[in-house]
């Protein structure tokens, strides 16, 4: 029986990279670390490409988002910096994802990224995100919501979200509920990703 669990490979990262991605992906289940070689014959879904902080110009990421056996392609980087990830993601790249995540920010960013979104986890504090930004659960939030959830990504707390939209904190309380039934999550933390994900976090530093 064929493996339905999202295969992903890594480009350019050394052995020791590949043995903990190995062993992160192992631990969160459903997912299976490929290899290049043999994507003829077995597809890579997500294919990590270590940039080394040349986002310009880097041929191993040109080559893998071309290659017609990888249907996604992230940057995988330590040098996780604003400033190397608007080139990649103009063109073709669909996640920009730091080393240093955990395996459960790994696993949600990579879900995501297999589900046709763009991804930047963790937080960027200058990042153009604004044609990044998702068309599939964003679009059920209401205003408030959003706006809600963009202060959460820009570690607001609760007090301070409520005097910065001039409502009462049991409103900001309901809209953090809504907006974590309508995204799927269930923490604050998977919050903070799921916004910066898609673009909310942009918009509220565009309103400081």
């Amino acid at each position: 029986m064929m493996s339905m669990d999202i295969r992903v490979a890594l480009l350019g990262g050394d052995e020791l990279v590949r043995r903990g991605l190995d062993s992160m992906l192992k631990t969160l289940g459903g997912f299976e670390l490929g290899t290049i070689k043999d994507r003829s014959r077995l597809p890579i879904d997500i294919a990590l490409v270590e940039t080394f902080g040349t986002a310009r110009g880097d041929t191993t990421l040109q080559r893998a988002v071309s290659d017609p056996h990888i249907r996604r392609v992230a940057v995988y980087t330590w040098n996780h910096q604003p400033g190397l990830a608007h080139e990649p993601l103009g063109n073709g790249v669909t996640g920009y994802l730091a080393k240093s995540l955990n395996a459960q920010q790994l696993g949600r960013a990579l879900r995501a990224i297999h589900l046709g979104e763009t991804v930047v986890a963790p937080l960027l504090p200058v990042l153009p995100t604004k044609d990044l930004r998702s068309t599939t659960q964003i679009d059920f939030l209401t205003a408030r919501e959003r706006e809600t959830l963009a202060h959460i990504a820009t570690g607001k707390s609760n007090d301070d979200i409520a005097r910065q939209m001039q409502i009462s904190l049991n409103s900001v309380k309901s809209y953090i509920r809504s907006a974590y039934r309508k995204t799927g999550v269930q923490s604050r933390s998977q919050a903070v990703l799921w916004a910066v994900s898609h673009g909310l976090a942009a918009e509220a530093f565009e309103r400081v």
